[in-house]
């Protein structure tokens, strides 16, 4: 909450910077600010047709602009650090930190704009200074908005791509270079119809070439908008086992244009993001168990009384294994050959060499049990029945 409180504090602060910027100049001073120096009979010569003290005097303001300025950043610092101290995120101290030298300057600079008006000068230094006052402004709001966006980037980064550091290096260079560029042209845009720059006839001159520009790279904005569906979805992470249309296998990289995949069978893919991202994703490593499903094959001349021993031996020795959850042990079918025992357990393990450790384990301990028991497994047979055909 108070980090939310002293950013709403850096954007009252930034726009009454812009609204003193658009209000100062059309403030008119009768008098002017001498802090006594016109009586000073020493200071009443002429200097480029302007009296001495208006020079010494203007040199006092600036200096007490500056003295404000840092006054007022000592004591609104000194109060925000006060407050951050109390909470347990460090975004607030970076806030503050962030805070420090945009404000100081804009003070400095809307006294110096201040003291413009209140001294006899040509118009071309009211103008040229007017002027100077705009970029210098400009440039401490475009410096706090591209801090800012550091800043929003750090939570961004903590949020989305906590435990994914291989993404995080890949995308936050990319989205913070491309926010900042923005948050540049925008304010190049803005300074420049401030000052009287025709900004329509600018930005319609390259229109043309745009577009152009633009058709040629729909393949790659088309990629780059499926790397953004990706990473706003995060369906799978570099490392999981994924199944994309009819590939299986490991994802080794995670691209702006495209995504990598090595097969089961050692062959590496690379997908584009827009076709990974229209296709359906399955994340085998995201499931929470592996599960198995076979059937035992017992012969016709297992007696009801040894189909319970069966059944009761294959419960004992799957839904009582360590490393399974849950089974399913049940007499289904009576197959065409075989009297069918349909078996489901699942394995409390995700990893595919521990999963076949203990199917194999499994499997050793159910033929073992059942030839002791002297169960016989069924296979497909054939009893051809031959009969003498009368007359032949």
């Amino acid at each position: 909450m108070r980090f939310w409180l002293i950013l709403w504090m850096i954007v009252w602060a930034v726009a009454g910077s812009v609204a003193a910027q658009e209000v100062a100049p059309v403030v008119e001073v009768k008098s002017q600010l001498t802090f006594g120096l016109h009586a000073v009979k020493a200071l009443q010569v002429e200097v480029g047709g302007y009296p001495l003290w208006q020079y010494v005097a203007s040199l006092i303001w600036v200096v007490l602009a500056f003295l404000v300025a840092a006054l007022v950043d000592l004591v609104m610092t000194r109060e925000l650090r006060r407050l951050t101290a109390k909470t347990k995120s460090d975004l607030d101290d970076k806030l503050v930190e962030i805070l420090h030298r945009p404000v100081k300057l804009a003070i400095f600079m809307i006294m110096l704009n201040a003291g413009i008006h209140m001294f006899t000068w040509p118009d071309w230094t009211e103008r040229v200074l007017s002027t100077v006052f705009t970029l210098v402004m400009a440039g401490a709001v475009v410096y706090l908005a591209i801090r800012l966006v550091d800043l929003l980037l750090l939570l961004v980064e903590r949020k989305l791509f906590a435990g994914d550091t291989q993404m995080a290096r890949l995308m936050m260079p990319v989205i913070s270079k491309s926010l900042k560029v923005f948050v540049l042209i925008i304010g190049a845009l803005t300074v420049a119809q401030y000052i009287g720059v025709p900004i329509t006839s600018v930005i319609a001159g390259p229109g043309i070439g745009g577009i152009a520009v633009a058709l040629a790279a729909q393949n790659t904005l088309a990629n780059l908008f499926g790397t953004i569906t990706l990473l706003a979805d995060r369906p799978f992470r570099v490392g999981d086992r994924v199944q994309i249309d009819n590939y299986d296998g490991l994802v080794e990289t995670i691209g702006l244009r495209s995504t990598r995949i090595r097969t089961l069978d050692g062959y590496l893919v690379t997908l584009p993001n827009k076709i990974v991202a229209d296709s359906s994703i399955s994340n085998i490593s995201m499931r929470p168990t592996i599960r198995q499903i076979f059937t035992i094959n017992l012969t016709y001349d297992t007696t009801p009384e040894k189909m319970r021993e069966a059944l009761k031996t294959l419960r004992e020795i799957i839904c009582q294994h360590p490393m399974t959850h849950d089974c399913i042990v049940n007499w289904k079918d009576f197959g065409p050959h075989s009297l069918d025992i349909f078996v489901v357990y699942w394995a409390k393990t995700t990893d595919f060499q521990q999963f076949l450790n203990a199917l194999e384990d499994l499997n050793l301990q159910i033929k073992q049990r059942f030839d002791a028991s002297g169960f016989n497994f069924a296979f497909p047979t054939q009893t051809i029945q031959l009969e003498q055909v009368k007359g032949a």
